[in-house]
């Protein structure tokens, strides 16, 4: 059977060699998800992945660095993964690192020493959908692990040597919990240790059982104002020295610094302020335009 989902990458990983690993997710019960749906999770042969390789080792340097694209391609087994990093080897003897996206309980099902084979092997990043801090709204989000389960399975990464980039969706919980959200996550982040945070803003996309949450009133979506609230006070709160890639399409705003550096952020989180205070509602809402974001 033949993949048939477009593969994706972030943006980070625009120079990287992007390899297909897996179509679909594990999980795909996200409410708010729009990616994976409709999908059939699989897994790509592994001598469709050796054939690829070939014919694009001409055009990468040996040391390149390796996306494998798919929703969670660490879900897969760790002899599957390690054949995968393997035949990546025999191509490009000196690549960089390969990374990856993961959910919490794809690591979570992973032990210890597994974990620590696949660094060695060259697996050595995870892009994560740790998505929100707050218990409340992964539970109505139906993301499938707490806050707790995110803490203690980033330790275990920490524990390993594997780095990991975070992603957070600004305004994931609806009207009226933008803030508590922007405190939860921050303090959920404080507790481990992303090289990178990445955030989104919430989209109602068609098709999603977050738009008919919507439509039954189960759901009210978070003003731009609010989404951009949140922001603020998420930063603010945040303490962990990662550096802040906030440079999706659906942001409301866009900004990219390091945590740690004082003044950057200060620059940032006044921009955030003036922003709130130059605009109304309806200026915000114009100038984000969701309703476009939605047609992309």
């Amino acid at each position: 059977m033949e993949f048939t989902e477009p593969a994706m990458r972030p943006p980070q990983e625009a120079q990287s060699l992007l390899l297909q690993a897996t179509q679909g997710c594990t999980w795909n019960k996200c409410n708010f998800c729009y990616v994976s749906r409709g999908y059939l999770f699989m897994a790509v042969k592994p001598a469709d992945l050796e054939a690829r390789l070939r014919r694009l080792q001409p055009f990468y340097r040996e040391d390149t660095s390796v996306y494998m694209t798919g929703a969670n391609p660490f879900a897969l087994p760790t002899r599957k993964l390690g054949e995968y990093a393997g035949l990546v080897r025999q191509y490009f003897p000196k690549f960089s690192r390969i990374s990856m996206q993961s959910r919490i309980d794809d690591i979570a099902r992973k032990s210890r020493d597994e974990l620590l084979e696949l660094r060695d092997k060259g697996l050595s990043h995870l892009y994560i959908g740790t998505e929100n801090g707050h218990e409340d709204v992964l539970k109505l989000m139906n993301k499938g692990h707490t806050a707790q389960n995110t803490v203690e399975q980033l330790h275990r990464l920490d524990d390993a040597g594997i780095t990991y980039t975070l992603f957070y969706v600004l305004g994931l919980g609806g009207r009226g919990m933008g803030k508590k959200c922007g405190v939860a996550t921050a303090e959920m982040f404080n507790q481990v240790h992303p090289v990178r945070i990445t955030t989104t803003g919430m989209t109602l996309f068609e098709n999603t059982p977050v738009a008919q949450m919507a439509a039954d009133g189960r759901f009210v979506e978070a003003s731009e104002r609010e989404k951009i609230e949140e922001l603020g006070i998420f930063l603010a709160t945040l303490k962990v020295d990662a550096f802040y890639d906030g440079v999706h399409y659906l942001n409301p705003l866009n900004y990219r610094f390091q945590n740690g550096d004082a003044d950057e952020k200060a620059r940032v989180l006044a921009d955030i302020e003036d922003v709130l205070a130059s605009y109304t509602d309806d200026d915000l809402e114009r100038m984000v335009n969701r309703a476009q974001m939605r047609s992309l």
